[in-house]
This record gives C-alpha cells, structure tokens and sequence, in this order.
C-alpha cells in the first residue's frame, strides 16, 4: 500500500505514464481488429476505456501534483464545464427531433452515446495540452517521443508494403510493394488499380496516420540538424528516409506531397535562423540532406499510387467534360419541359443522364445507391447534375454539396446548436474537413466551444512570438509551430484530425510545448 502510495505521490512517475499515453496512441488504435471478439462479451475497446477514463485520470493526476495555481485552473475548468454542459444538453434535445425535420433517410439517425464520444473526443486533447505544458518537457524527451511514434508508424508500413503483408490504405489488401511501382506494375490499370498498391499497414485510418507522419516529419529534421555525433546522425537520417517513404507508401495526398514540402519548408527555417537571426551555424550536411530527401521524394512521386491516381482520375474527369454537352441538355430538358415536375419526373431524369448517361460516373455510387440513395430525393440529385462537373467531380464535393443542402433547411436558432454529429456519421455521408465540419454537425456554440480554441491558442502564441521576435524567432519554436500548422491545416483540408485521438494528442503535445517556449522562454531555454 506504501509502495502504491509513493507511485501516485511520485512526479517523475506521473511524467512518465502520461508521456506513455502519448507515444502509444497508434497501438491503441489497433485495437480494432480485436474488437470483434470483445463485443461478443460486451466488453468495450480497450483503447475507448483508455481514452476516455485512463487520459482523464491522468489529467487529475498531474492537476494534483503538478499545478501550482489550482484554484485557477479549478475557476476556468469549471466555468468552461458549465459552458459545455448547458450547450450540450441543448444540443442533445434539438438533434434528438431535428433529424426528423430534414428529410434524411431512415440509415440517418441520432445516437446519444455517439454524441457523448465525440464531445469527449473534441474535449479531452485540451486536457492534454494542460498535461504537457505543467510537465515542462525537454527537448530530449520530446525527440523520444518523436522517434518512437514515428518507428512505430513508419516501420510497420514500410514493412508490410515491402513484404506484401499490410492493408491496402483504400480497400482490400497491398496488391504488390513498391518496388513494382518501378517495373511497368501501372501498364494495365485493369489488372490492378493504384490504390490497391496504398498501404497503411492494419491501421484504421490512413487518413489521419499520414497527418500524423506529416506532423513528425518536420520534428524528425530538427533532431536530425541538432544531432551531436555522426552515429546519431546516420540513424536518424535513415529513419527519416523511411518515415518519408511510408508517407509516400500510404498515397494519402498530404503524406505524399508533405515528403517534398517540409524538406523544403525546414531548410527555409534552417536559412532564415542562421542568417538573419545568427543562431546556427549553416552546416552543409544537413543543408544536402534536406535538398537531397526532398528530391529523391520529388523523383518517386510520378510512380507513387497517389500520383498515378491523381492522373487517373484527372483523364476521367477530362472525358467526362467532352460530355457536358449532356448536362446542359438536362438543363435544357428541365427549364422547357412543360410536364408536371413530380418526384417520379425527377427520378427518371436521374436514370436518364445521371445513371445511364454516366453524368454521375466520377461519384462513387453508395453515395446515391446507398447511403442518400437517389429514389428517396431525386431532386436533390438532379440539382446536383446541373452543377457544373468541376463541383461535384468526387465524394468530398458532394458531401459540402449535401451538407450545405441539409444546413440550409435549419433555421437561424438550429444553427447555433447544429445538426448532431451521430446523425450524419450513421448515414455515412460526412463533411471530411475539420472546422467546418463540426460547425454543420455542433453548431456554431458548439464549434466556438470545442475546437475555436485551437485556432485561438495558436493566434495568441503567434501574437507573442512576434512580440518577443528577437528571442522567439528560433529555430526550434518555428519547427514546433511549422508541425503544428501541417497538422491544423492538413486538418480543414482532409478532416480527420482534430476528432482522431491518434492525430490530436499530439497536436496537444505540440501545444503545450510551445506555450512552454513562449510563455516561460527562460526557463525552457534551461
């Protein structure tokens, strides 16, 4: 008992512990392939009771030995918990009944317990930062934390592409390595796609494991510039030519065009910090490096999967723009037909140009087969014809496109409490970009009160970075900050990440060391 004592009561073990929270969020997201056999005995994900009691704990825990200033903390945390409280028992009882005013199909519903997660999910990462901000890490310890997240992403993807063992990052499983990409494996695109050559490894979301490798990728240059031996150079330098290669491997757009990009963007920082600031010495190893990794990824790009797609998909949106001809003929057909303009009318319309005359042919076909299938809103759908191809060329347009449409049947009063995130992400069809997406699903209260204050945090530490310039303008604060802006923007443009755990906690990580450096710059200089 005396021995469970002195842990609880021990700071370095409650640094530790939570520093292990954040370096084993990827193994915790693996815990879907066993959660199968778990559901069988109605027994939760280990990774849902870690993430939404173990994290919670472990903030108490650091509230309780770490924060010199409790009543504060105590004053903010609970009028911020009174906020969230009274939007969210607002927000519940609207999305309970709104859902059946927009005229959603019966996959569409609302879920309490879906609601509830994704609130905590939205929340729990600014406890996070409060975590890392009273552990004052040091730079040692935050490029441990770096290297093992990206060993343990990297290394897996890379070798379950190598070994052809992983899962494809799109559907089924790796077709072939990427070795192949190299040996005319693209020359007949019937036999296999590029996105079958796609590999994450067995994570669950591609998506957001290459935000979270972009978020690395900048963190892995610093260490790599301010390694002290030649040993520890090699190895970091290899592990950033696998890190960048499992980017390139996973065909996410932002992981594969990130590998040429922060090359480039640090050794900008890199210049900048040593000329006009004299705070490093330019070392020509690590300015070769950075030119060199940046184009070796340049020159993998045009066989990546992600690229060839790209190319695929641009020359069938080419023959598919010969054809517009069609939609203006639908257009056409619309305004001067004098016949009654029945939901059966608009049925047809839609077998007619956009089924049988392919007008819908670059939308993949559960969007208006399955999840908001065409037969319940035809008239959506044929709207949605007219629009020139160009904005509505794939999935993700037209999900602003239904988004947008559902939104603008919500009266002023809705809109401040939103549609209900559970509604939408059952019926499947999700805005995926984050900002926007939780001001159509929480609101604009709910929006300003779970994830403004990411943009608002980083707005002040970029206010007094510019104010303190001459101290500020490091190269460190810049690459924490650069990692940082990859992951908000990476964020609003492929969504996944502020709402992901795996992607978020190390936002947080970001965060807190960053109002470290700027808010007590001595001592984390020290």
């Amino acid at each position: 008992m005396t021995r469970i004592k002195t842990f609880f009561q021990s700071q370095k073990a409650m640094k530790y512990f939570v520093l292990l929270l954040f370096v084993m969020q990827p193994v915790f997201d693996l815990d879907y392939l066993i959660y199968p056999f778990l559901n069988q005995f109605g027994i939760p994900r280990p990774s849902t009771m870690i993430r939404f009691l173990i994290i919670p704990l472990a903030i108490c825990w650091v509230f309780f030995l770490a924060d010199k200033n409790k009543k504060k903390t105590l004053l903010l945390g609970g009028l911020y918990g009174i906020a969230l409280a009274v939007y969210f028992f607002l927000h519940i009882r609207q999305g309970a009944e709104i859902y059946k005013n927009l005229y959603l199909t019966p996959n569409f519903f609302f879920q309490l317990s879906k609601e509830i997660t994704y609130l905590l999910t939205l929340v729990i990462p600014y406890g996070m930062v409060y975590c890392v901000y009273h552990l004052h890490l040091t730079e040692r310890i935050i490029k441990q934390i770096t290297v093992s997240l990206s060993c343990l992403t990297a290394v897996p993807i890379f070798l379950g592409d190598l070994f052809v063992f992983g899962e494809s990052t799109y559907s089924g499983m790796t077709a072939a390595p990427f070795l192949s990409w190299f040996l005319g494996i693209y020359a007949d695109p019937t036999k296999i796609h590029p996105r079958q050559l796609a590999s994450k490894f067995f994570f669950e979301e591609g998506n957001t494991v290459g935000i979270l490798m972009f978020m690395l990728l900048p963190l892995l240059y610093l260490f790599f510039q301010r390694s002290s031996s030649k040993k520890e150079r090699i190895a970091l330098g290899s592990l950033i030519g696998i890190h960048s290669l499992s980017m390139i491997i996973l065909s996410t757009r932002v992981a594969t065009f990130g590998t040429v990009l922060i090359p480039f963007g640090f050794l900008v920082l890199y210049i900048f910090t040593s000329f006009m600031m004299k705070e490093n010495r330019i070392e020509k190893t690590v300015v070769l490096f950075c030119a060199g990794t940046s184009l070796v990824s340049a020159c993998i790009l045009p066989h990546s999967p992600a690229v060839v797609n790209q190319s695929i998909d641009s020359a069938n949106t080419a023959i598919l723009l010969q054809d517009d001809y069609l939609r203006k003929e639908l257009g056409s057909s619309l305004e001067n037909t004098t016949e009654l303009k029945t939901s059966d009318y608009y049925r047809f319309m839609f077998e007619a140009y956009g089924i049988r005359a392919n007008l819908m042919a670059s939308v993949p076909t559960q969007y208006y087969m399955e999840w908001y299938y065409y037969t319940a809103d035809p008239k959506f759908w044929v709207d949605v014809l007219e629009l020139p191809l160009e904005q509505r060329v794939n999935g993700r347009q037209i999900e602003k496109i239904f988004m947008d449409y559902k939104w603008s049947e919500l009266s002023g009063k809705e809109k401040f409490l939103g549609m209900a995130y559970s509604t939408f992400n059952n019926g499947s069809i999700l805005l995926e970009r984050d900002f926007a997406q939780q001001i159509y699903t929480m609101g604009y209260a709910g929006a300003a009160l779970t994830v403004l204050p990411w943009l608002l945090v980083t707005c002040f530490g970029a206010v007094l970075v510019l104010l303190r310039w001459k101290r500020m303008l490091r190269l460190d604060v810049l690459v924490y900050a650069m990692a940082l802006g990859c992951g908000l923007v990476s964020s609003y443009i492929s969504g996944h990440t502020i709402d992901q755990f795996l992607t978020s906690s190390f936002m947080a990580l970001l965060v807190g060391v960053l109002l470290n450096l700027v808010l007590q710059p001595k001592q984390s200089e020290n």
